[in-house]
């Protein structure tokens, strides 16, 4: 990136694996959660200010995490300047797709290189982590296992290629409302999660035990997830909260076959997992 900033792109996620279990003192929940970066991004114009500035259209009511994440950094560097961001929105708001999180991650990697001397990948995460809970796993292109609240994060690697469709109903969804609608169950939390080499693998991989409090507080989730199926998908569940719905196809066109067949959804796209870039 040059002295004065450059674009950058900041790809969404899906959780491939999400378990979750009870909550914590400081209210979070321990969780595991295989997380895989996805072609979809949103594309960032991050340059210095002198001052944080964050110009984000597409989103009601303003950044915040962006502008969260950019003060932290400048505070912990001893910078006295900021930082000015324009967002181009692509993620869908509140779709447990990581929008937020891939934009402050990807905003805190460019920021950080362009510091006079920027701040080791340990500090970035510890300022990541208190933005928000995916923002450690996000600084990272491939596969990671994020633990703990999701500040816990080993990278794993890459992927197997998948094509994804992906479909929204039209409605956000509040993580902690799908949150407090979770009720643990008596398995234990993994203490690891091999990664999937294959298409194979990866679709007997994948689980989501927030995927049935999402589909009670939006069952259209539940329509996208079974029209899916219906569609040919090898599996498909909910991403993260919700209230996205990802399905796995097999090749790229009957991907694009099955995201003209969801008649319930308001928004639908394609994406290739394992072939993230940026971010």
């Amino acid at each position: 990136m040059s002295p004065d900033g450059g674009i950058v792109r900041a790809c969404a996620k899906v959780n491939l694996v999400l378990r979750v279990g009870a909550p914590r003192p400081d209210g979070y929940h321990e969780l595991v959660t295989l997380i895989g970066r996805i072609d979809l991004a949103d594309v960032l114009l991050v340059g210095p200010a002198a001052r944080t500035h964050v110009d984000c259209p597409g989103l009601p009511g303003g950044d915040t995490l962006v502008t969260r994440a950019l003060t932290g950094l400048c505070a912990a560097a001893g910078h006295a300047g900021g930082f000015h961001v324009h967002i181009d929105k692509r993620i869908p708001h509140g779709a447990g797709l990581g929008g937020g999180s891939a934009d402050a991650a990807a905003a805190l990697l460019a920021a950080n290189a362009l510091l006079p001397a920027p701040l080791p990948d340990a500090e970035l995460a510890r300022i990541g982590a208190g933005v928000g809970s995916d923002v450690p796993a996000l600084l990272h292109d491939a596969a990671t296992i994020a633990r703990g609240r999701g500040d816990r994060v080993e990278v794993l690697g890459a992927l197997p290629r998948a094509h994804l469709v992906l479909a929204h109903p039209g409605r956000p969804l509040a993580t902690r409302d799908v949150y407090r609608r979770h009720v643990p169950d008596d398995r234990p939390l993994p203490a690891a999660i091999a990664l999937p080499t294959t298409l194979d693998e990866l679709v007997a991989l994948l689980e989501n035990d927030l995927q049935a409090p999402a589909e009670a507080l939006a069952p259209a989730c539940r329509a996208l997830r079974e029209g899916m199926m219906g569609a040919g998908a090898l599996a498909a569940i909910v991403s993260g909260s919700g209230s996205a719905v990802f399905g796995v196809f097999a090749t790229r066109q009957e991907a694009e076959r099955a995201a003209g067949m969801l008649p319930d959804a308001a928004w639908t796209t394609t994406a290739t997992l394992g072939a993230a870039s940026g971010g």
